[in-house]
């Protein structure tokens, strides 16, 4: 039984969230634990007031921990209570202190992370994908899927490959952790580098993806691969994409950090992303 762990803003998830999480955990064979992030302090800010030197800005601060704690416990009985109904058992572990920090920990002994893409803890407005997910993209140590708020019924597996390590890693990986998905369409997408028309190392490729697939598509296309693939996906609700590393020193030529940043912001379908 694989262990899966999503991060969930105390303050802030929808029940298409919840259910998302449960659908993937399902499809992974796994057991679900959220860890539920509570940034309580750090989302506080005094606001200004110069028209009045006599607010009692401690109390101000002391309240809004009130309201921000007791909103958070109403929220965790609704997570509990919304799995209870679903019928899934999951490990509730709440953790309160720098979000990002407090995640990274637990993907060292954990097979798959997942999280919402508009996840964010910013106190002003945030970049695009947030400075939370981008954060652990960069530092997680098991693989991460980025889901949109509503996942939907997976109907495509597309594969991103251009020979790289990170790029046979994250295929691989999915491929082990997503068992139960071996009767999905799988579609090789390859984008010709360095006038290179052949698929690098295909035959291997399809040898080993025929181990864990009935059905198997193989595209080559040409120009930018961040902008092809970009295209590949912009109008998919019903597939998910493997991506190579993302924001590390071996990070797959596929990408830089940026180009892989357009694909999280505009893609609505599942990104998986994991790191050789």
């Amino acid at each position: 039984m694989k262990k899966i762990i999503a991060a969930v803003d105390a303050l802030n998830f929808s029940e298409l969230e919840l259910r998302s999480y449960k659908y993937l955990a399902d499809k992974a064979r796994g057991e679900l634990t959220v860890l539920f992030l509570e940034n309580i302090v750090g989302e506080y800010a005094v606001p200004a007031n110069p028209e009045s030197a006599l607010v009692d800005y401690d109390e101000i601060f002391r309240k809004s921990v009130r309201e921000r704690q007791e909103k958070a416990r109403r929220n965790i009985h609704q997570l509990k209570n919304f799995y209870r109904d679903s019928g899934m058992d999951i490990t509730v572990r709440e953790l309160t202190g720098m979000p990002a920090a407090d995640v990274i920990p637990e993907t060292r002994f954990a097979d798959l992370l997942l999280v919402r893409s508009t996840t964010s803890f910013a106190q002003l407005p945030d970049s695009n994908p947030p400075g939370f997910v981008k954060d652990l993209l960069a530092d997680a140590r098991c693989p991460v899927m980025v889901i949109p708020e509503h996942v939907h019924y997976i109907r495509q597996l597309i594969f991103s490959y251009n020979g790289s390590d990170s790029s046979v890693y994250a295929l691989r990986q999915f491929s082990q952790i997503f068992e139960e998905l071996s009767d999905v369409p799988v579609r090789v997408i390859y984008v010709e580098e360095k006038d290179q028309a052949q698929i690098p190392q295909g035959k291997l490729l399809k040898d080993y993806l025929r181990h864990h697939y009935e059905d198997i598509s193989f595209e080559t296309l040409q120009g930018a691969p961040s902008a092809e693939l970009l295209a590949t996906v912009v109008h998919k609700t019903d597939s998910i994409m493997t991506l190579g590393a993302y924001g590390r020193s071996r990070t797959s030529r596929f990408f830089h950090r940026s180009d892989a940043d357009s694909i999280l912001r505009t893609a609505n379908i599942p990104l998986f992303i994991t790191h050789p």
